[in-house]
């Protein structure tokens, strides 16, 4: 048997020449930070967690979580738990007591801790990165014409802001820092490079852009590096609807998205629906849309001619009839490009 130094106990085992009893009330402590300070988003209210920022925190839940990262034992302990008690007061200074119980070969130490939490106005990165006019990439919409259209430019506008609320839903440092009207298009400033990326092939599919590439230096940072991007969507001249001319032969645009993939036309000499290679088209003629279809009269029908009044001076013309076009009709459609009438047969799907 060996005898405790403290209090002459005679037992099998010493820690420390103590017996266990005596060896938890000497070694087995705790203590707490004093104060624990939170930091608040002065602008959008975030909590900071660890290295994070939360947006719309369960503040309580931080303050527990801060709590128990204050906490220091000793490492003997096999186990502890804690019971915290709030008091009400100043909402930006909040006493706090604590009751830990420890565990250590089955012998039990409770002790009683107190602290202040204060919670501390700051600003997350994000609110940070929107003041600095943050961005890491620019996302460029821009038009072959001399303009964008305004259904163009509302389409744009708003598969951007749509696509940046769903991302933002995932992760909340996405926004736009800045959106412009320029050179007849559209620029937007963006947090996140990837996002940015995203976009440009969802508005090159949806309007049939054509996306390109660059980069500029934009400095360093930890030791490597940092670019920012930029990325360009070329919208076509011609929109779903309008009249082109190519190679003599004239095509109505049926389906000009899917970014770099064929045009879907109606070809309308040969009353048929086709695809054209977008790079095979940059030069073609863009007679028009919607506006230049005319009611034209019908004056007479032969099995495969139409004689039509000229909308525009009267003069009788005569066109060739599609195989399937209806008979009977009393007017039909027409445009007239390049001073000749050419009778639009009805589009196929």
């Amino acid at each position: 048997m060996m005898i405790c130094v403290e209090c002459g106990s005679q037992v099998e085992e010493l820690k420390r020449g103590l017996c266990l009893e005596c060896y938890v009330q000497k070694y087995v402590d705790a203590d707490i930070e004093d104060p624990i300070e939170i930091k608040l988003c002065s602008k959008c209210g975030s909590a900071k967690k660890g290295k994070k920022w939360l947006e719309r925190p369960d503040l309580q839940s931080i303050m527990l979580d801060r709590i128990e990262d204050a906490i220091s034992l000793s490492s003997s302990i096999d186990q502890f738990s804690y019971h915290v008690e709030f008091h009400e007061g100043d909402p930006r200074n909040i006493k706090v007591n604590v009751t830990i119980e420890m565990v250590v070969e089955d012998h039990i130490r409770e002790k009683d801790l107190s602290s202040n939490i204060i919670l501390k106005k700051d600003q997350c990165t994000n609110c940070s990165r929107r003041e600095g006019n943050y961005y890491e990439a620019i996302l460029q919409v821009r038009p072959s014409k001399k303009e964008m259209t305004e259904e163009q430019k509302k389409g744009v506008i708003r598969t951007v802001h749509k696509r940046i609320k769903e991302d933002k839903e995932k992760k909340r440092d996405i926004f736009i820092t800045a959106e412009r009207e320029i050179h007849g298009g559209l620029d937007f400033y963006l947090s996140d490079k990837m996002v940015s990326k995203n976009l440009s092939y969802d508005i090159a599919d949806k309007f049939g852009g054509v996306v390109t590439t660059s980069s500029e230096l934009a400095g360093r940072e930890d030791g490597r590096n940092v670019y920012r991007m930029t990325y360009s969507v070329r919208l076509p001249p011609y929109e779903e609807g309008d009249f082109i001319g190519h190679q003599g032969m004239i095509y109505r645009i049926k389906n000009a998205k899917s970014g770099s993939d064929p045009v879907t036309v109606h070809d309308i000499k040969n009353d048929k629906i086709t695809t054209l290679d977008k790079k095979k088209i940059k030069e073609a003629h863009i007679y028009g849309g919607e506006e230049l279809i005319k009611k034209a009269v019908v004056v007479s029908e032969e099995e495969n001619e139409i004689q039509v009044l000229d909308p525009e001076t009267y003069d009788t013309k005569t066109l060739l009839k599609p195989e399937d076009h209806p008979p009977g009709k009393k007017e039909v459609e027409v445009i007239k490009v390049d001073e000749r009438l050419v009778l639009i047969p009805q589009e196929k799907d």
